[in-house]
């Protein structure tokens, strides 16, 4: 084992920012002395010369610089798409894509032997992705505590297991006490970095022993399971060598990164389209049956206003501090996950479409809708060495091959590990319908609208006190709507689906009580002639509460069935001689008890909720 070497000479944000400016600005190879003097001219100049070097030290270590010459650290630096997209996040105070930066470094970037940012060292060991298993395996970590495992890991080549166990022991005694050969790892600049860019946090309810160091709750809630899957070379036996520097690194004269074509890569990817009637479970089989733990969403609803622009990206107007106007492509949803996907060949991505018919499909995805041709065996003769479930063909498209591969003449594919999931009604009017060849690139599945799956909870639930089920209710319904499908149109679309309503929609708060009774307008007359006591101030609310409830089934399921399913034919299902407007419908429902809240049904239909069977 080597060594381990780490940046020493800064940890000061507004330095290290500088420094990415620097070579954001650049987007080229800037020679060490003009650097030196750029950030010179920023941070002030009561700094020794070889410290303005050294600044660089943390943006190399992460991947966010390289070196012309990683041996020389007087030859020329410059910036890479990971870098720039840590300094375009800090610009925009996205603290988000700060943290997504930072995890992926975290994935790539082997910190240690030969790091970039320290290329004296050979270590094994990586501290900042150790800093984080320790984290997850201690709860909370100090920069003491680190130390010691740094050194006992380093220096004594001991195991991480029983190194951790010794750290437990002695975190329970509070005895750890560094030696002289351990205090050489006690100033952990990268982590304190990672504490500053909002990665790590630290917990002050309790400080003993030093500042306890958590994984930052927002950071562990999103990227918990990348997390526990970082890989630290000679604590993982079994994992393979990153690649990450090799794509990180540019050859002479080019500028662009080496692409990862050749990868080892999940495939399989595909295009699936799932179909069927509003709330028949397309969210909940996506969730269930696609989505795996560990898996990276990104998640997009079509709607009409939604364009080529939204999905893909477009060129935007970019205003310097300086004044200067330029122009440059802003990537969309799609050039992004297309681009994560790209590099982390051993992750799954899906996109997913919500609704993907209500806006105009073959439109929004132009020319990118001929890479959903997915390859689906390996030929015998010239194969092209993708895995099954990369795009069948490339495209050209600049914008796009810049932001993804670094190398704007790059052809355009999607990989085989990122998925696209779209989902659709049936049919529906008032939407875009998608042409046969939009269609035939992707694999249908329909979504059938029955109880067979659905929680039982949620089938033999009571809606609200009437002691009719969720089931019984929206299987009669359904019945009638497709039965008359003669008289309406799309009536297939129309039906109730099973997961039309949430549990909570269906539960019955009895605090309301019997409307009819007077109380509740007896309050009301109280409350607007300011004569009401707290007490009933206090009944009046806990009865509005419980009416806000109550409402929930009406308010979206018969009001659906009456301004929507049965719009144009309600005779069939309501007692329209009675109820001729919505407000009565609701207010019926609201004021009666029991069965009588579906008053406003025909007879036919309230004998087919309580006799489903006849």
């Amino acid at each position: 084992m080597g060594k381990i070497v780490m940046p020493k000479n800064s940890a000061l944000l507004n330095e290290i920012e500088s420094v990415l400016q620097i070579y954001y600005e650049a987007d080229d190879w800037l020679p060490n002395d003009e650097y030196k003097a750029k950030l010179k001219s920023m941070i002030g100049d009561d700094q020794y010369s070889s410290s303005y070097t050294k600044k660089a030290q943390i943006t190399s270590y992460f991947g966010f610089t390289i070196w012309e010459d990683i041996n020389n650290p007087q030859s020329r630096r410059r910036i890479t798409p990971s870098g720039r997209k840590m300094y375009e996040a800090i610009k925009a105070e996205n603290t988000a894509a700060v943290q997504e930066v930072l995890m992926n470094a975290l994935e790539t970037v082997k910190f240690g032997r030969d790091n970039y940012g320290c290329p004296e060292s050979s270590s094994d060991v990586e501290p900042p992705s150790l800093y984080v298993r320790a984290i997850l395996d201690m709860g909370y970590l100090t920069y003491r505590e680190f130390a010691f495992l740094l050194w006992k890991l380093e220096d004594l080549g001991a195991n991480y297991t029983d190194a951790l166990s010794e750290l437990k022991v002695l975190r329970n005694r509070g005895t750890i006490e560094l030696g002289e050969e351990a205090n050489k790892y006690a100033d952990c600049k990268p982590i304190m970095i990672l504490l500053r860019w909002g990665f790590l946090a630290e917990d002050t309810t309790d400080a003993s022993g030093g500042k306890h160091i958590i994984i930052a709750p927002e950071v562990l809630s999103k990227y918990e399971t990348r997390l526990r899957n970082l890989k630290i070379y000679n604590i993982d036996m079994d994992c393979d060598e990153p690649i990450t520097n090799d794509y990180l690194t540019f050859e002479e004269g080019e500028t662009v990164l080496v692409d990862l074509d050749k990868a080892v890569r999940i495939d399989n990817g595909t295009n699936v389209l799932l179909y069927g009637v509003p709330g028949s479970g397309k969210s909940w089989t996506i969730e269930h049956e696609y989505c795996k733990k560990g898996t990276n969403v990104e998640r997009l609803v079509f709607h009409p206003d939604y364009t080529y622009s939204d999905f893909i990206g477009q060129i935007l107007p970019n205003v310097a501090e300086d004044g200067q106007v330029s122009y440059k492509f802003t990537a969309g949803p799609f050039t992004n996950i297309l681009a994560d996907a790209y590099a982390h060949p051993q992750e799954e991505y899906i996109l997913i479409i919500e609704e993907i018919n209500r806006g105009n499909a073959p439109a929004i995805f132009g020319e990118v809708f001929q890479l959903l041709d997915r390859k689906t065996e390996i030929r015998d003769v010239d194969d092209d060495g993708y895995p099954i479930g990369t795009s069948e063909y490339g495209i050209t498209n600049a914008n796009i091959a810049a932001i993804v591969y670094g190398d704007a003449k790059h052809k355009v594919r999607i990989p085989s590990n990122l998925s696209i999931i779209g989902t659709m009604n049936t049919s529906d009017q008032n939407v875009f319908t998608l042409d046969t060849a939009f269609q035939r690139r992707w694999e249908m599945r329909l979504i059938e609208n029955n109880f067979e799956h659905v929680d039982k909870r949620l089938a033999d639930a009571q809606i609200l006190d009437t002691g009719i089920t969720w089931e019984v209710f929206c299987t009669q319904i359904n019945k009638i709507i497709v039965g008359n499908n003669a008289r309406m149109t799309s009536a297939e679309d129309k039906r109730l689906g099973a997961y039309f309503v949430h549990l909570r929609d269906l539960t019955y708060n009895p605090s309301m009580g019997n409307l009819s009774d007077g109380e509740y307008d007896a309050l009301r007359t109280k409350e607007q002639n300011k004569t009401i006591t707290d007490a009933e101030k206090d009944r009046l609310a806990e009865i509005r509460a419980a009416m806000k409830q109550n409402r929930k089934f009406p308010e979206k399921v018969i009001k659906y069935l009456w301004d929507d399913a049965f719009k144009f034919n309600r005779e069939i299902v309501f007692e329209t001689t009675t109820y001729q407007s919505l407000e009565q419908v609701i207010r019926t429902f609201m004021y009666a008890e029991k069965l009588d809240r579906l008053a406003m049904f025909k007879d036919n239909v309230r004998n087919a909720f309580t006799n489903p069977e006849e």
